[in-house]
């Protein structure tokens, strides 16, 4: 399981005005990429948001940009924060990799946000994607 989610346990609820909100998703690959898959998990408080993600079925030594965006995948919008925001998906030997991050912005709950895996950092295809459900 990501550590995303498992950091919820980890808020401290009474130092913090607002609840906490848990999102996730199952990465849906692109055409091309049938093999691949993976997850994505948010914690999201009044502090921000931390968000992870992993990948498995990828080829061995890629290097893969990432984000969280809003809208969803099918009317993808403005990614939250800069590419320095999301470290590297670097896939080892068996095809997996999972990374974390830390976003000063909070989620809201009823809004439209989504996690898109690219081809790398120069190349913006997207090659994986998965809409956020708030749980």
């Amino acid at each position: 399981m990501l550590a995303a989610v498992g950091a919820a346990g980890c808020v401290d609820l009474s130092s913090h005005q607002s609840s906490v909100t848990l999102w996730d998703t199952q990465l849906t690959p692109a055409v091309g990429y049938p093999g691949l898959s993976g997850q994505a998990a948010a914690v999201s408080d009044a502090s921000g948001t931390s968000v992870g993600i992993a990948i498995h079925g990828a080829a061995s030594g890629a290097q893969h940009a990432w984000g969280l965006r809003f809208g969803n995948c099918a009317a993808p919008a403005q990614q939250i924060g800069s590419n320095a925001d999301y470290p590297l998906l670097v896939v080892g030997t068996t095809g997996s990799d999972s990374v974390e991050t830390h976003l000063g912005f909070s989620l809201t709950p009823g809004s439209l946000y989504h996690v898109a895996v690219r081809v790398s950092a120069s190349d913006t295809s997207r090659i994986a994607c998965g809409d956020l459900v708030a749980r």
